[in-house]
């Protein structure tokens, strides 16, 4: 039989079906002729990332129990391995189960995840004075970044698991109400930039308050898809919301795909895939063919540079 492993977290916020589950998903996973090993994260630092370093060297597949931060943990871990990753979403946003149409409830996840393939696709990596993580749906700076650095506080953590995405959405309108949002300098191949919020996504809908602001995102594209709002941040912020949901053109939103870019200013935070990363500057690229990931089969459509299974 091949092998697999579920890497469970478990303070995620739907952890209790998925561990009432548990039986009948390896019994699933049985009937698809895998053995299947259980590993729950602790919260220790990077313990995802270890976890899913130990699980390649004996799986074919992985998969991630958990919210987004779980999974951004595990790609950490899986990247330039052979094992596949599959998404089982139990936590908050599951923004990217989400995007691959994976049900939100555990055993359908798993199911679905049944009838994918895996293929290799890019992922895009950010560098920050904090360090190197490769991120799979996106990562940015401004206002995203000090909405995510201020919810990594411990008392907006115990907010975010008691109230879930009203918790983000708290959060971000008492930071819209009470802060400045300073300009900073983007750093690009064809010249500079000045912004007050800068966005990088993979995937076409980040959901909640940024739902249709990345329609043209896919994960498998070979550019990095930037998203550039310039100043006053008082109304392009709400703009870039408001436009993006309508499908309105933006008078302060400037779209582009480039293979690197690098944002430098005081003060201003970045972050990727909803984790905290310190603060500018951050340099953003791509790195090809760095992730094998269980996709839809309409997904899997080979090129020269693509491999599939």
């Amino acid at each position: 039989m091949r092998q697999a492993t579920l890497i469970v977290n478990p303070v995620a916020g739907r952890v209790r079906l998925l561990r009432a589950q548990l039986p009948a998903i390896l019994a699933l996973l049985v009937e698809h002729e895998y053995s299947t090993d259980v590993v729950e994260t602790t919260a220790a630092a990077e313990s995802a990332q270890q976890l899913a370093a130990r699980a390649a060297r004996t799986s074919e597949l992985v998969l991630a129990c958990g919210g987004d931060g779980t999974v951004h943990g595990v790609v950490q871990g899986l990247a330039y391995t052979d094992a596949a990753l599959g998404v089982v979403p139990v936590g908050t946003a599951n923004a990217l189960a989400r995007n691959l149409e994976i049900p939100l409830e555990p055993l359908a996840a798993v199911a679905r995840l049944m009838t994918y393939k895996p293929r290799r696709i890019p992922l895009g990596e950010i560098e920050t004075a904090v360090g190197t993580r490769l991120f799979a749906m996106m990562a940015g700076c401004g206002p995203d970044g000090l909405l995510v650095h201020t919810l990594s506080q411990d008392g907006a953590v115990r907010s975010k698991a008691r109230f879930g995405r009203a918790a983000y959405y708290g959060h971000a309108a008492r930071l819209f109400l009470t802060r400045r949002w300073p300009v900073f300098r983007v750093e690009l191949a064809a010249g500079t930039a000045e912004a007050v919020a800068v966005m990088v996504s993979r995937v076409p809908d980040l959901g909640g308050a940024f739902s249709g602001t990345t329609r043209l995102a896919r994960m498998t594209d070979k550019r990095l898809h930037v998203q550039l709002v310039r100043g006053p941040g008082w109304i392009s912020l709400p703009a870039w919301m408001i436009c993006g949901r309508l499908g309105l053109a933006n008078p302060w939103l400037k779209t582009f795909d480039v293979e690197e870019l690098r944002c430098v200013g005081a003060g201003i935070f970045a972050q990727a895939d909803a984790e905290p990363l310190g603060e500018l500057p951050m340099r953003l690229s791509l790195v090809r063919d760095a992730l094998w990931m269980l996709m839809p089969v309409e997904c899997v459509h080979p090129t020269s540079n693509d491999e599939t299974v």
